[in-house]
């Protein structure tokens, strides 16, 4: 078997194993910067092309993807990157030659049955905070998931939105939107107990929560949610 086999055989098969070699708890992760402002994503390392990925958000914000694999194939490098596209923990490969990794030492765990959010940052545990959860029609999904972006509201949600790169098992749009998966706040209407679970499938923190992931969790930390 030819080196590009072997290595496209190795991409496939780490695909469908639902890409189970994820970040430790408390282990540094690897973080993608796009080099150019648009730059194409693959099936498989040299395979076709499947869409693009862009150097920015739609907030401005610099794009980042959480790297879960590097191989190199007939001496080239390509990147198995985690995408905010559906379905949910959806992977694409892309040449390392056009993206800029660093590490970084964060990530989220969220436990749905306990209701918790974890963050770890510098290879600890920096706090645990109580959240609300998606109710059993609309629950919260599952998976080795990023952070995708950042947006800034006064609204119930303030004063962060924490986009993530998942998107509800249940809800294909919600209120005009794709019902991607976020972390937001929990003011007037959404004020319910902690520990409560009866949201769409967000997760709702406490103000002090989302300012600490705000500073922290740049776009492409890591973000696992759990039972």
């Amino acid at each position: 078997m030819t080196s590009l086999a072997t290595g496209l055989l190795a991409g496939i098969l780490l695909v469908f194993a639902g890409v189970s070699a994820s970040p430790g708890a408390a282990a540094a992760a690897e973080i993608a910067r796009p080099l150019f402002w648009k730059t194409g994503t693959h099936i498989s390392p040299g395979g076709a092309t499947n869409g693009l990925i862009m150097a920015s958000t739609r907030s401005g914000e610099a794009s980042g993807f959480m790297v879960l694999r590097q191989v190199e194939i007939d001496g080239i490098g390509w990147l198995l990157i985690r995408i905010g596209r559906r379905p949910n923990n959806r992977v694409a490969w892309v040449p390392s030659e056009k993206f800029l990794v660093s590490q970084i030492d964060s990530k989220i765990i969220i436990s749905v049955r306990a209701r918790t959010m974890t963050m770890f940052s510098g290879g600890r545990k920096a706090w645990v905070s109580p959240v609300v959860v998606g109710k059993s029609s609309t629950p919260t999904p599952l998976g080795l998931f990023a952070v995708h972006d950042f947006y800034r509201v006064k609204d119930d949600l303030r004063p962060w939105i924490i986009e993530t790169t998942a998107h509800s098992e249940a809800l294909r749009t919600f209120l005009g939107g794709p019902a991607r998966v976020a972390i937001h706040g929990r003011h007037g209407q959404l004020r319910v107990p902690w520990g409560s679970a009866v949201s769409n499938g967000c997760i709702r923190a406490p103000d002090w929560a989302l300012r600490s992931i705000r500073k922290r969790a740049p776009v492409g930390t890591p973000i696992e949610i759990r039972r």
